[in-house]
Formats: C-alpha cells, structure tokens, sequence
C-alpha cells in the first residue's frame, strides 16, 4: 500500500481498502464546487482523497458550517443508511478529488466485511459525541453570555437609584 493509499483510507483494514476501490468512482470537483445540496437524495457516499470539503446546513437563513472534511475522511453516510434526503450541502473548499460509493455498493460492502460496519459505527459515535459537546459548548457560552446581560442589568439598576436622587438633589439646589 503507498503512503497516499495509507492516508487515503485512514483505519480501514486492506481487504476493506481493496473492496473500496472495486466499488468506487473517483469524482473531481473544483474550488467552490457543491457535491451535493441539503434535500438531494443520498446517492453516494464519499471518501476524500485530497482536498476538502465543507458540510453546511441552512440556519436563520444563513449558511453555517457544520464540519470540514479533510483527505482520509468520509462524508455522506448517513442519508444512504437512512434512505433520506441530505441534511446538509457539501462544497468543495479548494480542488478535491473524492471516491463515491452508491447506496447498493455500499450496503453490500458492509454485509460482507462487519468489521467495516463496525468502524463505522465508531466513526458515527464519535461523530455524535463530538457534536454533543460542540452543543453543550455553546449553551455553556449562551448562559455565560446571559449571566453578564443579568450582572450589568443589575449594575444598571443600582447606579440608577442613587443617581435619580443626586440629579433631584441637583434640581432642588438649582431652584430659586
């Protein structure tokens, strides 16, 4: 195996490699080309070879990214196991190039080679608990965020009084 195969499909047994690059058809896209929308069907399942990819979801009618997918990593998986539509868009970031596995090959690869299956269920795990924490991260950030609003609020409110009653003091001394 090159050294570009090994980071190619980083973790992957060989005989998992071997069978990935039977199914497989290399795919090019340019810098700030979409591989895919968020609502396409799941039609393929990618293995970037080089370059990267961004994933991003539509959120307050902004695109935001959710993730950045380097060579040796995939993409894709979840709207093929599923049957869904893709929940997000993936856009080449500079010019990549990208393996993609159909919905049947990739089924019937993963019926016959479970420790596949099971990396990937590792790979799905440590995604999950990794957006988990992205998540807690910022209601952490939020309710940091909303304790210094409730703090100078507060602040506000005790400047306020004393200084109510020095600007009437102040009125009272300027009168006639």
């Amino acid at each position: 195996m090159t050294p570009a195969e090994d980071r190619r499909f980083a973790g992957l047994l060989n005989e998992d490699l071997q069978a990935l690059k039977l199914t497989a058809k290399m795919r090019c896209f340019k810098a700030g080309q979409t591989l895919f929308h968020a609502g396409d069907p799941g039609d393929g399942f990618y293995l970037v070879e080089s370059g990267t990819v961004i994933i991003s979801a539509i959120v307050d009618k902004d695109a935001r990214p959710l993730a950045t997918v380097s060579a040796g990593e995939f993409f894709g998986e979840m709207a093929l196991l599923e049957e869904a539509p893709r929940s997000a868009t993936a856009t080449a970031e500079v010019e990549t190039r990208a393996f993609c596995i159909g919905r049947e090959e990739l089924l019937a690869l993963l019926e016959h080679r479970p420790k596949l299956a099971l990396k990937l269920i590792r790979e799905f795990s440590h995604r999950v608990r990794s957006l988990n924490q992205k998540y807690i991260d910022e209601i952490l950030q939020a309710e940091r965020l909303a304790m210094v609003g409730r703090f100078a609020r507060t602040i506000v409110h005790d400047f306020k009084n004393p200084l109510n009653i020095i600007g009437l003091a102040a009125e009272i001394a300027g009168m006639e």
